[in-house]
């Protein structure tokens, strides 16, 4: 009888433990920040934008949120030339791109945008 207390209570314990555990581990995973600056090829240069792209879709409930809003201001440096088709093509339908091209070794910056009438992610031409 004392043995099925004692159980009890360490599994009182452990499974809030292990459930915490779960959580942290998964969060990791599925967690991505949105860098600042942003160097190198192509495939790198996209991966980047995609976290950002899907940190702000998400902010944004998924195209359910009724407010505009610049999400983030991110400079770019691609070592090859990126078109907007190719952009369009890998970022997916919930995304439009507003300029035509990433020229090669050149500092730009691109602002990412939240459009509520649209129900899209706009990638923008920033100039300073």
């Amino acid at each position: 009888m004392e043995v099925g207390k004692m159980l009890t209570y360490v599994l009182f314990v452990v499974i809030p433990v292990v459930a915490i555990m779960v959580y942290i581990s998964l969060s990791g995973k599925f967690a991505s920040e949105c860098k600042e600056e942003i160097a190198g090829a192509k495939f790198s240069i996209l991966g980047s934008l995609s976290n950002c792209i899907n940190s702000c879709w998400s902010k944004h409930n998924f195209g359910q949120g009724i407010y505009s809003d610049d999400c983030y201001l991110v400079k770019v440096n691609s070592s090859t030339r990126i078109t907007k088709t190719e952009m369009e093509s890998f970022f997916g339908d919930e995304v439009k791109v507003y300029f035509d091209s990433l020229e090669p070794n050149v500092v730009q910056q691109i602002k990412i945008r939240y459009n509520s009438t649209g129900k899209e992610i706009s990638l923008i031409l920033f100039e300073t």
